[in-house]
């Protein structure tokens, strides 16, 4: 009786060993696994700057609607491109825009022509409102070219006015005009990038809103 008491204890204690064993080397299992290749948070990044400021303008009264831009296929997506040369394209692998470069630049000059004053309305591509004119735009240049000199955001686009009220189809036409412009960085982060692209972007904004306006105070005269 004693031996088969001894036996039974003797088995429990071997089953709590094993059972501990298996506890120690599930944790520490799970430590290397954690400690292996870091985890990074991905940073996303908006353009943003104050509105331009038009004075001594008078108001038209006209309405525009602004159409989601397209972009170039090498641009089109929230990576933050960068090149180095004429022939390659390369991104940051924990930084990002937070929308694509077309939403953003569309939305930014919705905003901006909306903040001018210049016009009696300006609507986006979501509103059943008739307006009158109409402008669309395509980015054909998107991303921070590092070379010898330096980091430098560039920016090209085309933008296009079209005059719904005309009757042919190939008159609507208002005009059509490239614009395009590249800011140094004075940050070669990220976040510079960001600021460098935010501030080209205004240059190129505050150009098409008084292109637009002056093209459509002639057509209207």
């Amino acid at each position: 009786m004693e031996k088969s008491l001894t036996s039974t204890n003797n088995k429990r204690q071997i089953l709590y060993v094993f059972l501990l064993f298996f506890i120690f080397c599930s944790f520490v299992l799970q430590g290397c696994a954690n400690s292996g290749k870091p985890h990074y948070e991905v940073e996303n990044y908006l353009l943003d700057y104050i509105a331009p400021t038009f004075e001594n303008k008078a108001k038209l009264d006209t309405t525009i609607r602004i159409y989601r831009f397209t972009i170039a296929s090498a641009y089109n997506t929230q990576n933050m491109i960068f090149r180095t040369n004429n022939h390659s394209v390369d991104f940051f692998n924990y930084n990002r825009w937070a929308v694509n470069p077309a939403d953003m630049t569309s939305d930014i000059l919705l905003r901006d022509m909306q903040e001018s004053g210049l016009f009696r309305g300006v609507f986006s591509r979501y509103t059943v409102e008739d307006t009158r004119f109409l402008i669309q735009g395509g980015i054909n240049d998107f991303f921070l070219r590092i070379g010898d000199t330096g980091k430098v955001a560039v920016i090209s686009m085309e933008i296009t006015l079209k005059d719904s009220l005309r009757q042919e189809a190939t008159n609507r036409i208002v005009f059509q005009k490239k614009y395009s412009r590249e800011e140094l960085l004075t940050d070669p982060s990220p976040n510079g990038y960001c600021q460098a692209m935010s501030k080209a972007l205004k240059n190129l904004s505050q150009q098409i809103t008084t292109d637009v306006y002056e093209a459509i105070k002639t057509s209207k005269k």
